[in-house]
C-alpha cells in the first residue's frame, strides 16, 4: 500500500472513531453525567494508565519499526505482552482501595477494577496490530479501531442512560478492549506462546529496557494531569479540565494523528534505504502545522458558543480551559513524531534524557497553575506548550541536520494560513457577536468561510499542504469518477 493510500485509510479510520467518541461525549455529558461523574472516571483512568506504562514496553514499537522481523519469534513477544498486561491488572486492583482512601471517594475503586479487567484483555492486541502496522495494512486497521470504538462508545452511551453514571465509562473501556483484540486476531492471529529460553525475546527486550524508561517519563508528564488537578482542585474540576483537554486533543488526532502513524513506517523504510529525513521531515512539518494550527485557532475562538451548543450550561466552566488548551496544542503539533524519529535513529538514550526535562517541565508547571486556581491550570498548558516546543525543536533539528531557519520558515507560512482561518471568527468576537450565545447556523458559516480563505492561502502561498490536499483530492474522486463512467 502507498504512502498516500496507507494515509487515506488512517484517517478515515481516525475520523470514524473520533466521530463515534465525539458524539459519544456529547450525548454523556449533555444529557446523562455531570462534570463530578466525568472527573471520577478521568482520575480512576488516570491512575491506572500511570500502572499501565509497564504493558507495551516498546513491542508496538519494537515490531512495526524493525527492519527484519523473524516470524517465528512473534508468538513469544505476545507471550510477554499477556504476562505483563495481566501484571499490571494486578497491581490496579491491588491499588484501587488505596486511590480510593487517598482522593476520599470510595466510588474510585470499583472503576479502578473495572479498568483493570480491560487490561487482561488488552494486551491480546498489541502485536497482531503492530503487525498490521508493519505491513502498512491501514485497511484492515480501520476495521479494529472502528470498530472498538463503536463498541466501546456504544457500551457507554447506554450505560449512561441506564443511570450507571461514572461506571458507565469504565465498561466502556472494558467492551473497547474485548472487541479490539477480537478484531485484531481476527485480522492478523498471533497466538501467545511463553518463550522456553531468554534468546528468543532478547531483541525485544534489549529495545524494551529504555523504552520503559521513555515511556514511564512521558506517562507521568502526560497522564499525571487529572491526578494532580484532582487532588488540588476536586472532582468538579478535573471534569471540566479533562473534557477541555480531550476536545482539544481528540481534534488533532482527527486531523493529522493518522498521518503520524503512517510516516512513523515510511520513515523506518526510508532510514533502512539510507535516505535521508530532513526534508521530508520539514514536509511533514508543514502539513501538520497547516491543518491543526488553523483548527486549534478555530476552537480557541469559538471556545463558548461551541461548548454552550455542545454539551450546554452544565459545562460552561470548560469554555476558557478549551481556549488556554487549544492554543497550546499549536505548541505540541508543531514538532510531530518527536518520539519516533530519534527512536528510529537508535537515539534511545539521548532521548530518555530530553523526555525527563519534559516530564519535569509538565508536572512542574501544572502543579503551580492547579495551585492558584484552575483557570491557571489551563493557562499553564500555553507555558508548557512553549517550554515543550523550545526541548523537542531545537533537538530535532540537531538530530536530522536541518536548518532551524528552514523550520522557521514552514511556521510563517502555516501561521499565515492560520490566522486567514480564524479571520471570521475572530472578526466576529471583536464585533461582540461571538459569545455563547452565537446560534449553530452563524457558527457554521463562521468557519465555513474560515475553510474557504484558509484554502485560498494555502494555494497563494504555495503550501506544502496544498499540494497534499489537491492529491488527496484526485485519489478520493478517481474511483468515483470511474463509477459514474460506468
Amino acid at each position: 500500500m502507498s504512502v498516500r493510500g496507507a494515509a487515506l485509510w488512517s484517517m478515515g479510520a481516525q475520523y470514524a472513531t473520533f466521530t463515534v467518541q465525539f458524539a459519544a461525549s456529547v450525548i454523556i455529558s449533555r444529557f446523562f453525567l455531570l462534570p463530578a461523574d466525568v472527573g471520577l472516571f478521568s482520575i480512576a483512568l488516570a491512575a491506572a494508565m500511570l500502572v499501565s506504562i509497564f504493558q507495551d514496553l516498546g513491542i508496538t514499537r519494537f515490531i512495526s519499526g524493525q527492519p527484519q522481523m523473524e516470524p517465528g519469534a512473534l508468538p513469544f513477544y505476545a507471550g510477554v505482552a499477556v504476562t505483563i498486561g495481566w501484571s499490571v491488572a494486578l497491581v490496579v486492583t491491588l491499588a484501587a482501595p488505596l486511590v480510593a482512601h487517598l482522593y476520599e471517594e470510595p466510588a474510585l475503586a470499583p472503576l479502578l477494577w473495572l479498568i483493570a479487567a480491560s487490561y487482561l484483555i488488552t494486551p491480546y492486541a498489541t502485536v497482531p496490530a503492530a503487525l498490521l502496522v508493519r505491513a502498512m495494512d491501514f485497511r484492515a486497521l480501520f476495521k479494529v479501531n472502528a470498530g472498538s470504538a463503536l463498541a466501546g462508545n456504544g457500551t457507554a452511551v447506554a450505560l449512561a442512560a441506564m443511570g450507571f453514571g461514572a461506571g458507565s465509562l469504565a465498561w466502556g473501556v472494558l467492551a473497547t478492549a474485548l472487541v479490539r483484540a477480537a478484531l485484531a486476531n481476527w485480522q492478523r492471529p498471533v497466538r501467545p506462546r511463553l518463550p522456553r529460553v531468554l534468546a528468543a525475546v532478547r531483541p525485544m527486550l534489549g529495545f524494551s529496557s529504555m523504552s520503559f524508561v521513555l515511556s514511564a517519563s512521558a506517562a507521568i508528564g502526560q497522564r499525571s494531569q487529572d491526578l494532580i488537578v484532582g487532588r488540588l482542585l476536586g472532582l468538579a474540576a478535573t471534569g471540566l479540565f479533562s473534557r477541555a483537554s480531550a476536545l482539544a486533543g481528540q481534534l488533532t488526532t482527527l486531523l493529522t494523528g493518522a498521518i503520524g502513524t503512517v510516516f512513523y513506517a515510511a520513515f523506518a523504510r526510508k532510514r533502512d534505504a539510507g535516505e535521508p529525513l530532513a526534508e521530508p521531515y520539514l514536509h511533514l512539518v508543514a502539513c501538520y502545522t497547516a491543518l491543526n494550527w488553523a483548527a486549534m485557532l478555530g476552537l480557541a475562538l469559538a471556545a463558548e458558543p461551541l461548548v454552550m451548543l455542545l454539551y450546554g450550561p452544565n459545562w460552561m466552566g470548560t469554555a476558557s480551559l478549551l481556549r488556554w488548551t487549544a492554543l497550546g496544542e499549536i505548541f505540541f503539533v508543531a514538532v510531530p513524531l518527536q518520539m519516533d524519529v530519534p527512536l528510529l535513529l537508535g537515539q534511545i538514550r539521548r532521548l530518555v534524557w530530553v523526555n525527563l526535562l519534559d516530564t519535569f517541565a509538565a508536572v512542574a508547571i501544572l502543579t503551580a497553575g492547579a495551585w492558584i486556581s484552575l483557570e491557571a491550570a489551563g493557562l499553564s498548558r500555553i507555558a508548557y506548550g512553549f517550554v515543550w516546543w523550545v526541548i523537542y525543536a531545537s533537538y530535532l533539528a540537531r538530530l536530522m541536520a536541518f536548518p532551524f531557519t528552514a523550520l522557521l520558515r514552514v511556521y510563517l507560512r502555516s501561521g499565515t494560513c492560520a490566522l486567514a482561518a480564524g479571520l471570521p471568527l475572530l472578526l466576529a468576537r471583536w464585533s461582540g457577536h461571538g459569545g455563547a450565545e452565537m446560534p449553530f447556523l452563524h457558527l457554521l458559516a463562521l468557519s465555513g468561510l474560515g475553510v474557504g480563505l484558509w484554502l485560498i492561502t494555502l494555494a497563494l502561498t504555495r503550501h506544502p499542504a496544498w499540494g497534499e490536499v489537491r492529491a488527496m483530492l484526485t485519489a478520493l474522486a478517481t474511483p468515483l469518477r470511474a463509477r459514474l463512467g460506468r
